[in-house]
């Protein structure tokens, strides 16, 4: 437009002005003044007309122009120069066009029209406002104020949860790198709060199977707590001599007076009044001279005869392998003498617990002893790597790589996707792990939620009613019993004719269709408009020895026409057909069939209704060799007959008589 245009160059004529982002037009009179006389100033300036103001992101403002003479004003209605928009009293916060005339726009701190939220200069990624005024909501794909992540997605056990928080133990999900997660804080139930399953060195005492104590890693037979989760104690067969104890030795059952460790988990020593192993005698004292030297032998050894209580007396020569001992008896294992067929003696410290045995040979993986704070077990020749012990004596226990007692596999590793899973059974349908193959693994054994028992997705028509989802589901494709296709519950109106139960169901509860509102037959509908039976062939006087066969059964290719036209309808005998069925037997080939139809019994009265019939077929000699139920109604001047399909494959027909 040019500058005449905008400033209405001596045009006397109104100028129509378009509002801006508006397409109504707005007639803004001008003013025309008269002129003096040459040189002089008009005595009216003219108003600027046809102005035409856009400003992109602003809605529904105003094109006007000033009062002749004042100054533009925001919020009069008119887009004066400088103004982005002016809707007059339209204009404020939240509105289109903000108090100071300007355009209310994402990021301008000002919650305007189709804006979620706006903080302005704090709108961006990872706010709660979005760049685009969209409020950071969990599932959006960013992550937003208060999430600790947003994957977009709906997947509960993936780095993300459903929840925007990452994934965690304690959550109460098993995520693929846990083996189970209760979600509580319990650390004496079956699952810790590590994630990991009870276990005796875990570090928690879990009672329920059977644990006294848990030091985890200071669990020793030496200390408190044993490597079996049991209080250390006096007899158990293990020296508790750290952390507290004060056990010298412990043989178990072997303790007690006389042996090597005594009841009191004590060594035998001489001078305790006990002779045990390798002493002659103990008479409480290591004194001399009292007959039992401070050696706990007779005194009198080595004197070269044998005195009461001596085996022997070689004059204590210091060979221990010439049959007498430094203390005048044989060598035997327990002596504190190294003899010939010993692999070692260490006299009253020999233990079957110890690195020499009470048999003086040496502690070895598999001489079915276990050797303190070295062997975790030994079963001596049971020892294997499929058995509880395995050959190096440790315990064979679930990722340990060998398929052990209570084990189907073990492969070593801790991928719950591969063919043994973590707690080494083989992947199976039920166990809780999704494999190929597997629709889904729910780990349980109930077919009513979304995984059925089989590992495939429940859907309608598999047999089992999902709760909260299915009415009922009998897994048929049937519409007439109870439970429908649609796994919903039959009921009167749904169209699907309930055996047994319904005589009708046209889908709705409206009563005076022909169907009433609790799905019964009316027959004042019934006897409207039956389909008419009319052909001459189909009366019980036809008989053309079978060249005319036609067949009252769905879907069959008749040769030629027939007026029956489909199972369960209404029909009326009629013209050449006759009247009504006949209710003796025709001869066989009558009718146009083989095989022809009558009815058993009397037509009912116009108070009985609807009634319930026989129709037998005369075939080979037998009057009623197939027979169906039919419904007759009488209506007054005639009769009408239900007709389903006939009882057999053909050919056979409903007769018709006069």
């Amino acid at each position: 437009m040019g500058i005449c245009g905008l400033l209405g160059c001596g045009d006397e004529t109104s100028a129509g002005s378009e509002t801006a982002g508006n397409s109504s037009t707005t007639e803004v009179g001008t003013t025309t003044g008269e002129p003096a006389t040459t040189g002089a100033v008009p005595t009216t300036s003219p108003t600027t007309t046809g102005i035409d103001s856009s400003t992109e992101g602003a809605t529904g403002t105003t094109t006007g122009a000033p009062t002749t003479g004042g100054e533009p004003v925001c919020g009069d209605g008119n887009l004066d120069a400088g103004e982005a928009c002016d809707d007059g009293e339209g204009n404020g916060p939240g509105q289109a066009c903000k108090a100071d005339c300007t355009s209310n726009v994402c990021g301008d701190g000002d919650l305007g029209p189709g804006e979620a939220c706006d903080n302005g200069i704090d709108n961006g990624p990872g706010d709660a406002c979005t760049g685009e005024c969209a409020a950071n909501v969990c599932g959006d794909g960013v992550v937003g104020p208060g999430e600790g992540c947003d994957d977009g997605n709906q997947v509960d056990d993936d780095e993300c949860t459903n929840a925007c928080a990452t994934i965690a133990c304690g959550d109460g999900i098993v995520s693929a790198e846990e083996v189970c997660d209760d979600g509580n804080a319990d650390d004496t139930d079956a699952c810790t709060q590590a994630c990991t399953a009870a276990t005796c060195g875990d570090g928690f005492v879990q009672p329920g199977v059977g644990e006294a104590c848990d030091a985890a890693a200071e669990n020793s037979d030496h200390g408190m707590c044993t490597s079996m989760c049991q209080a250390a104690k006096c007899g158990d067969g293990f020296v508790w001599n750290s952390d507290g104890g004060t056990e010298a030795c412990d043989e178990g059952a072997n303790n007690g007076t006389g042996k090597t460790c005594k009841g009191d988990c004590t060594l035998n020593v001489c001078g305790d009044g006990d002779p045990g192993p390798g002493e002659g005698c103990d008479d409480g004292n290591l004194d001399a001279g009292d007959g039992c030297s401070p050696l706990c032998q007779s005194e009198g050894c080595g004197n070269g005869i044998v005195d009461p209580g001596e085996g022997c007396d070689d004059g204590a020569d210091g060979d221990q392998n010439d049959g007498c001992t430094d203390l005048c008896q044989p060598p035997k294992c327990g002596d504190g003498f190294q003899q010939d067929g010993e692999a070692c003696d260490a006299g009253a410290n020999n233990s079957d617990s110890g690195a020499c045995t009470l048999q003086c040979a040496a502690a070895t993986c598999g001489d079915g002893l276990v050797w303190a704070n070295m062997e975790a077990c030994d079963n001596g020749p049971a020892n294997g790597n499929d058995k509880a012990c395995k050959a190096d004596c440790t315990n064979n226990v679930c990722g340990d790589g060998f398929v052990g007692p209570g084990e189907t596999c073990d492969d070593g590793n801790q991928n719950n996707n591969d063919g043994c899973t973590n707690a080494c059974k083989p992947a199976s349908c039920g166990d809780g792990f999704p494999q190929p193959g597997e629709e889904c693994d729910d780990g349980n054994q109930s077919n009513t939620d979304a995984c059925l028992v089989t590992c495939k997705a429940a859907k309608c028509g598999d047999g089992q009613a999902q709760a909260g989802v299915e009415e009922c589901d009998d897994g048929n494709a049937s519409n007439t019993d109870a439970c429908l296709t649609s796994c919903k519950a039959a009921k009167c109106g749904d169209g699907q004719v309930q055996a047994g139960v319904e005589a009708c169901d046209d889908g709705n509860v409206v009563g005076g269709d022909g169907c009433s509102a609790g799905c019964a037959l009316e027959v004042n509908m019934v006897c409207q408009n039956p389909v008419l039976l009319t052909q001459a062939d189909r009366n019980a006087k036809f008989n053309d020895g079978g060249a005319t066969l036609r067949c009252d059964l769905a879907n069959w290719n008749n040769p030629g026409p027939n007026d029956w036209i489909g199972p369960n309808l209404w029909y009326r005998f009629t013209g050449a057909a006759g009247t009504k069925m006949p209710t003796s037997p025709p001869p066989e080939y009558s009718c146009g069939t083989h095989a022809p139809g009558w009815m058993q019994g009397t037509y009912p009265t116009i108070q009985d209704g609807i009634v319930n019939r026989t129709v037998c077929y005369y075939w080979t000699g037998n009057t009623c060799l197939w027979s169906n139920q039919i419904q007759v109604v009488n209506c007054g001047s005639y009769y009408v007959f239900n007709l389903p399909n006939v009882a057999a494959n053909c050919w056979l027909r409903y007769c018709g008589a006069d």
